[in-house]
C-alpha cells in the first residue's frame, strides 16, 4: 500500500482535488471574489430573516409603514452623504497611490463636514414627512437610524477598498442586522408583538456599532500607511472637491431614487398594505441581485487600483472575470427564483405568494441592470460622472412616469414591468456610453466579442 495514498485517510484523488481547488482560491480574483459571494450570502440570509419575521409578526398597515419609512431612510440616507461614498473611494485611491497625506487629510476633513451637514439637513425634512405618515417615537427612531446609516456608507466603501469587503459591507451589514433581527426573535418567543418604533430603534443601535467599528478599522489603516498623519497639516482644494461632489451627489442621489422610491410611489398611489407586499417583492428581487451586488463589492475593491496604477492588462483580466461570474450568478439566480421564488413568497406570508408572476418580471429587469455594474465603476473611475448622471435622469424619469401611468391601471404588475423595462433601457445604454467613453466593453457582454 502506498503510504502517500493513504497519508491521513485522504486518497491521493481527492487530495489532489482538494490542492487544485486550494491553488484556484489562492487566485486574486477568484479568492476574493470567493469572499465577496461569502459576505453576500450572509447578507441574504440576514435580510431574508428580518424581512420574514417583520412580515409576519408585524400586522399588514404597521409592515407596509415599515416598509416606506425604510424605503424612505434607504434613499435619503445615500442623498444626505452628499455625494461622498464615490469622492471619499476616489480620493482615498488617487491620494494613497501618490503617497499624498496632506491632500489626503482634507479630503476627509471634507467628506465629514460635507456629509454631517446633508445629513442634518436631510434629517429635518424627513421627521415631518414621517411625522405626518406614522407616531411621532416612530418617525424620531427612523431619523436616528437614517442619520446613522448615512455616515456609516461612507465609512464602510472606504473599509472595503482599503481593507477588504468582509471588515466593511461584511461586518458592518451583519451588525445593523442582527441587532432587529434580535429583537424580532425575543417578540417572537416572548409572545408580545413588535413595535414600528422599537424596530427602527434596534436598527439604529445595530447601525451605531457597526459605525465605531469601522472608525476603528480607518483610523488603524489610516495610521499604518501615515504614522504621522496627526501631524500632518490638511491640504484642500475645495475648488474641484466641491463640483466634483455635486456630480457625485447628483448620481448617487439618483441611483438611490431609482432602488428606493418605487416603495413610496406605490403607498401612495395605492395604500401600506399593497406597498408592503411590493416591498416583500422587490427585497426578493434585491436578493437574486446579490449576484451583481457581490460584481459590484469586487470591482470597487480592486478596479479602483488597477485603473490609477495604469496596469492596463490586469484590469482587462480583471473585467474579464468578472464578465463570466455575472453571466454564472444571473444563469443561476434566475433558475433559483424559478424553481423557489414561490416558495420564498409563500415563507414569508402567504398572501404574498400571489405576487409570483410579479417577481418574475421584476428579476428579468434586475438581471438586465445586474450585467452593466462593472461598466458604472469604469465610468466613474474615468470621471464620466456627468455622462453617467444623465443616464440616471433619463432612467430614472421615465421609470416614475411610468409609475404615475401604469400602477393606477395595473397595479404591482404595472409597477414591476415599468421597472423591468427601465432597467433595460438603463444597462443598454450604459453599455454604449462605456465602451464610447473609457474604451472598454465592461459589461458581461464583452465574453461575446471575445467568442467573435
Amino acid at each position: 500500500m502506498s503510504g502517500d495514498a493513504s497519508e491521513h485517510g485522504v486518497p491521493a484523488a481527492d487530495r489532489s482535488f482538494i490542492g487544485r481547488i486550494a491553488a484556484l482560491l489562492r487566485r486574486p480574483d477568484i479568492g476574493g471574489m470567493a469572499v465577496v459571494v461569502g459576505v453576500k450570502i450572509g447578507m441574504v440570509l440576514l435580510n431574508f430573516t428580518l424581512i420574514t419575521l417583520a412580515a409576519r409578526l408585524l400586522d399588514p398597515e404597521a409592515f407596509g409603514h415599515y416598509s416606506i419609512l425604510y424605503s424612505a431612510a434607504g434613499l435619503l440616507c445615500i442623498v444626505a452623504a452628499a455625494g461622498q461614498e464615490p469622492f471619499v473611494l476616489r480620493m482615498w485611491n488617487e491620494m494613497t497611490a501618490a503617497g499624498n497625506a496632506a491632500k489626503l487629510k482634507g479630503a476627509l476633513y471634507f467628506t465629514l463636514l460635507l456629509s454631517l451637514s446633508g445629513t442634518v439637513i436631510v434629517a429635518i425634512g424627513l421627521y415631518f414627512w414621517a411625522s405626518a405618515l406614522v407616531d411621532g417615537q416612530t418617525a424620531i427612531t427612523c431619523v436616528i437610524y437614517m442619520m446613522i446609516v448615512s455616515v456609516l456608507q461612507i465609512c464602510m466603501h472606504l473599509v472595503r477598498t482599503e481593507i477588504g469587503v468582509a471588515s466593511g459591507d461584511g461586518a458592518g451589514n451583519a451588525i445593523v442586522g442582527s441587532v432587529p433581527v434580535l429583537y424580532l426573535l425575543a417578540c417572537l418567543f416572548s409572545g408580545t408583538r413588535p413595535d414600528t418604533a422599537h424596530l427602527f430603534l434596534a436598527l439604529a443601535v445595530g447601525a451605531g456599532l457597526a459605525l465605531l467599528l469601522q472608525l476603528y478599522l480607518i483610523r488603524g489603516r489610516i495610521l499604518h500607511r501615515f504614522p504621522d498623519f496627526n501631524r500632518i497639516r490638511a491640504v484642500a482644494d475645495y475648488r474641484l472637491w466641491l463640483p466634483r461632489s455635486v456630480r457625485f451627489w447628483l448620481a448617487t442621489s439618483l441611483e438611490a431614487t431609482n432602488q428606493y422610491i418605487d416603495v413610496i410611489i406605490i403607498g401612495y398611489l395605492m395604500d401600506p398594505v399593497i406597498a408592503g407586499a411590493y416591498f416583500v417583492t422587490v427585497r426578493l428581487a434585491n436578493l437574486f441581485a446579490a449576484a451583481a451586488d457581490s460584481v459590484n463589492l469586487f470591482g470597487t475593491r480592486h478596479l479602483p487600483g488597477l485603473y490609477y496604477r495604469g496596469e492596463q492588462r490586469a484590469l482587462n483580466k480583471m473585467l474579464d472575470s468578472l464578465a463570466w461570474i455575472t453571466l454564472a450568478f444571473s444563469a443561476i439566480g434566475l433558475i433559483g427564483i424559478l424553481v423557489g421564488g414561490y416558495f420564498a413568497l409563500l415563507l414569508i406570508n402567504e398572501p404574498y405568494a400571489a405576487y409570483f408572476p410579479e417577481l418574475l418580471v421584476l428579476c428579468l429587469g434586475t438581471a438586465a441592470l445586474g450585467t452593466t455594474r462593472p461598466s458604472v465603476i469604469m465610468l466613474l473611475l474615468a470621471g464620466h460622472e456627468g455622462r453617467y448622471l444623465q443616464i440616471m435622469a433619463v432612467c430614472v424619469v421615465v421609470r416614475i412616469a411610468g409609475f404615475f401611468l401604469f400602477v393606477p391601471h395595473f397595479g404591482v404588475m404595472g409597477a414591476v414591468a415599468t421597472t423591468a423595462a427601465a432597467f433595460a433601457l438603463q444597462s443598454i445604454v450604459l453599455r454604449i456610453a462605456d465602451k464610447a467613453l473609457t474604451g472598454f466593453d465592461s459589461s458581461m457582454f464583452r465574453l461575446l466579442l471575445r467568442r467573435a
